[in-house]
């Protein structure tokens, strides 16, 4: 029963029926309100009847033009004007709407001469006003519930992907084959005595650190992520060593920008193992991020020998990779993936700074497409 329920409320294809269960309540409510007023159940019926497309119009207007565009964007002051706005031409339409319609329809002639002082006590009889904000109100309040419910339940699920994401990282991206190598070779460089050795723990330890505590924010400051890549890199190339050239390219101002963690690893750790180590001899890898406003472009593009053979492809994949940026980032990102004779490309473009958990309850959970 509970499950029927949550499916009539937030399901797409029973949009039509929700809608209906609303106006049917409404005209039950009212008509039994205007005929304990009227002392006519029949009168009752029909004052609701006559009110309805009133009503609808009043509503509609509301709940799918300045709830959407202006309530749930957190554009307040906006909202609040053009409701102030409605009400007023509401208020005089009722007026126009009892005069020349409610009271024609129910004396058989025409309403009476209005001067200043009956009219101004006609156009603030309200009654049917108070009816209209009433039914209007139930119908934002009912839409405001919902997409306050699908905001948390997306919180949950961005939560739980990123809980989940964050494993997968540590097995896939930081997987034991890049600590060993890695600590081999700072074993090595120990044992040398090299002047290398001590920033090399020092980047691996920032590293796993990082992963391991700082990745919990739901953002981090993106110096700090292009921080991290940058240091992800530096110990891969002692692994790969003179045969491996990679130049980076960073655009823009990065101060006081924030984003999710460890969106760029996946990309860079997948230039690692599915095209440097498959080739031999010498390879390249280019990474550039570049800021426009609030627009972060990510790139990399690295060498690839498409005869060599293919190591099975693990860890979390681009489409885990995909599917964290349509939590994160919806309607807000692109992922390209290209390929050329010799080369791998993946290019992403991500809008930042935009206030998202009102707008994500334009989403239902069930079927991701508006429904009020």
């Amino acid at each position: 029963m509970t499950g029927l329920v949550k499916r009539i409320i937030f399901q797409q294809r029973y949009r039509l029926l929700r809608h209906i269960l609303f106006w049917l309540i409404y005209f039950i409510v009212f008509s039994l309100e205007s005929a304990v007023d009227l002392g006519s159940f029949k009168l009752g019926v029909e004052t609701t009847l006559i009110f309805t497309p009133v009503n609808l119009l009043y509503t509609y207007v509301i709940l799918f033009v300045f709830v959407p565009h202006f309530l749930v964007k957190e554009k307040y002051l906006k909202f609040l004007f053009l409701y102030g706005l409605w009400c007023i031409v509401a208020l005089f339409g009722n007026f126009l709407f009892r005069y020349y319609v409610v009271i024609p329809f129910r004396t058989g002639r025409p309403g009476p001469p209005l001067g200043f002082g009956s009219a101004y006590r006609m156009i603030f009889a309200l009654g049917s006003f108070i009816v209209m904000n009433t039914v209007a109100g139930f119908s934002v309040f009912i839409a405001m519930f919902k997409y306050w419910y699908r905001e948390q339940r997306e919180k949950l699920e961005i939560e739980q992907e990123k809980t989940k994401a964050e494993l997968e990282l540590l097995k896939a991206q930081l997987h034991p084959h890049f600590l060993f190598n890695t600590l081999n070779n700072l074993y090595s460089l120990v044992l040398e005595r090299s002047d290398k050795a001590p920033d090399m723990l020092l980047r691996l330890s920032g590293l796993l650190n990082y992963v391991l505590y700082e990745c919990r924010a739901p953002e981090v400051p993106l110096e700090k992520e292009i921080r991290v890549m940058l240091d992800y890199i530096a110990l891969e190339q002692e692994r790969y060593g003179t045969r491996l050239e990679v130049s980076t390219d960073f655009s823009g101002d990065v101060a006081g920008k924030m984003i999710a963690p460890m969106l760029f690893q996946p990309f860079v750790e997948n230039a690692f193992k599915h095209g440097t180590a498959e080739q031999l001899g010498r390879v390249w890898m280019s990474i550039e991020l570049s800021i426009k406003d609030n627009e972060l472009f990510f790139r990399v593009i690295n060498s690839v020998d498409w005869k060599a053979p293919r190591l099975p492809v693990r860890g979390i994949g681009i489409a885990n990779v995909r599917r964290r940026l349509e939590l994160l980032y919806p309607g807000r990102y692109t992922l390209q993936q290209d390929t050329g004779d010799e080369v791998y490309i993946i290019s992403l473009t991500i809008v930042l700074g935009l206030s998202a958990p009102i707008r994500h309850w334009l989403t239902p959970v069930a079927d991701q497409s508006l429904s009020i």
